[in-house]
């Protein structure tokens, strides 16, 4: 689980061929039918050179996985950020060279055409990805203060609340931006504005951004969010705070925290997917830090889970998974349509059991990206709902995680079944977040059914999960709880009114703004 064997090369390598492979035209499945595609589009690529980019021998660049979204008919975007995605966050080589394919850079004209459309909320993560794009080209951009302080604002706010492909596409922008030096300060303090509202409600993923950069006050920051009042904030914080610790943002100063944070977490009796973050972060922690933590420990089975993970890096022991991780591979691949027999796929398979199983959030996190990018993510999707309810609370949680990165396609009244009948109050509650993540508005009846199963025995994670359901879709339910005399609710659906819905993007009408980046 932990190989580099099969490294961020192999693994965008792999997006690229099956992305080809399994697409519905079974010309463009065909090296020599694609080969022609490119030719017809003005690229001329030889056999030789897609063996190079399809065998994982040698890095790809985002130009080539573009070159593979244009020949193939995909969304601009869906397969260039997930493949940067994996190299800023695991590759450990040289930067690929662009080559010939490079794009033209956007004329002044493009650039205000984008920015407008931007300033505007109109802008879908393909124009993020090509702003920024362009933007990175230069060591030194010149904006005002109030300029930057606005776009930095607009993309915290649109980053929050994208759903699938365009969400994949913003934080990458988002990435992008926080490294570069004019931005990074400004997207920063976005940042921070944004989270430490108290009546936000959406935390990790506008957080998580702070694990891009090493900068100390951006540490600072994540510390002082590890003491906060408010679970959510906590929680994210502590899932950012592991991905910190395993690249060497915090010094020896931030150990003891990071330490106490995790005895509390872990003392405390709740299930192993009730406290995953603080668990991810004793996983990463260094040895010498671990050794002191574990003294404080009286949970045993924590304890062992915990050294568990840190030996074989998966949440559970791969003989206790391996025959459900195998049924649902088969199950995938079998339900995939292919235009040539099928053949065992083992990197589908890691990335399953990766995404379901890794210690590492980062791990499963992109796996579930990998997997969502290909034309795997249909039966991904329809199976991860059959294992969300298992009897396993550990991997029907998974599940229904993974399912909010590939989405559910046609699944959503399974998903409404699940957020009215689970009654396991973390299982539930994922289950109320994919509700909120899929396009289809919920209906004034399915909202009343929901807010009929809170009351004052209600845990907090599912009264979040509820009014994001709620907050994601938008609708006049919002408006009628903003008044109402349960000051949580009120207060939460006040915040939802002003970020506004869910965004769902579409790139039908995508301006042909320059070349794609």
């Amino acid at each position: 689980m932990g190989s580099t064997t099969i490294g961020c090369d192999q693994r965008i390598a792999w997006l690229l061929t099956s992305a080809r492979l399994l697409n519905p035209d079974p010309e463009l499945a065909r090296r020599d039918g694609f080969i022609k595609a490119l030719a017809d589009q003005g690229i001329k690529i030889d056999n030789s050179r897609i063996s190079r980019w399809e065998s994982g021998l040698h890095p790809v660049s985002g130009q080539v996985a573009a070159t593979y979204e244009q020949a193939l008919g995909l969304t601009e975007g869906s397969l260039v950020a997930v493949a940067a995605g994996l190299r800023r966050t695991f590759g450990n080589g040289p930067a690929p060279r662009e080559g010939a394919l490079r794009g033209a850079d956007l004329t002044d004209g493009d650039m205000d055409r984008l920015l407008e459309l931007i300033d505007e909320g109109k802008g879908t993560g393909a124009h993020w990805l090509r702003l920024v794009g362009q933007l990175g080209t230069y060591d030194r951009v010149y904006l005002r203060q109030q300029e930057w302080a606005a776009l930095s604002a607009r993309l915290v706010q649109e980053l929050a609340v994208s759903v699938g492909v365009g969400f994949v596409r913003r934080y990458e922008a988002a990435a992008g931006l926080i490294r570069h030096p004019n931005a990074q300060r400004h997207l920063t303090r976005a940042i921070g504005g944004f989270v430490m509202n108290p009546d936000t409600q959406v935390v990790a993923p506008v957080l998580s951004l702070l694990t891009e950069i090493a900068d100390e006050a951006a540490g600072d920051l994540v510390l002082r969010m590890l003491t906060s009042e408010d679970k959510n904030l906590r929680s994210a914080a502590s899932s950012v705070a592991a991905v910190k610790v395993s690249r060497g943002h915090f010094g020896a100063h931030a150990l003891p925290q990071l330490e106490s944070h995790v005895v509390g977490s872990l003392r405390r009796g709740e299930s192993l997917d009730g406290r995953l973050d603080s668990f991810d972060l004793a996983v990463q922690l260094p040895d010498e830090s671990w050794e002191r933590a574990m003294g404080g420990l009286r949970n045993r089975r924590a304890f062992d889970l915990v050294i568990g993970s840190r030996r074989g890096g998966e949440l559970v022991p791969t003989q206790q998974t391996a025959a459900v991780v195998q049924r649902l591979s088969a199950a995938v691949q079998r339900d995939t349509p292919t235009h040539s027999p099928h053949e065992n796929d083992a990197m589908l398979r890691r990335l399953l059991r990766e995404s379901l199983l890794h210690a590492h959030k980062p791990r499963r996190h992109h796996a579930a990206l990998l997997l969502a990018a290909t034309p795997y993510a249909p039966a991904v999707a329809k199976h991860c709902q059959d294992l969300a309810t298992h009897s396993n609370d550990l991997m029907a949680a998974r599940a229904l995680t993974v399912l909010m990165r590939v989405g559910h396609r046609m699944g959503r009244s399974r998903v409404l079944l699940q957020s009215l009948a689970e009654t396991r109050p973390t299982i539930r509650a994922r289950a109320l977040v994919n509700l909120g993540l899929n396009p289809e508005p919920i209906k004034p009846a399915e909202a009343d059914a929901l807010l009929g199963h809170l009351d004052e025995h209600s845990r907090p994670v599912e009264r979040h999960a509820t009014m994001f359901a709620l907050g994601m879709n938008g609708g006049t339910t919002l408006k009628k709880l903003a008044k109402s005399d349960t000051e949580w609710m009120a207060r939460s659906a006040t915040w939802w009114l002003d970020q506004g819905p869910a965004l769902h993007d579409s790139d039908a009408a995508l301006d042909q703004i320059g070349a794609q980046t």
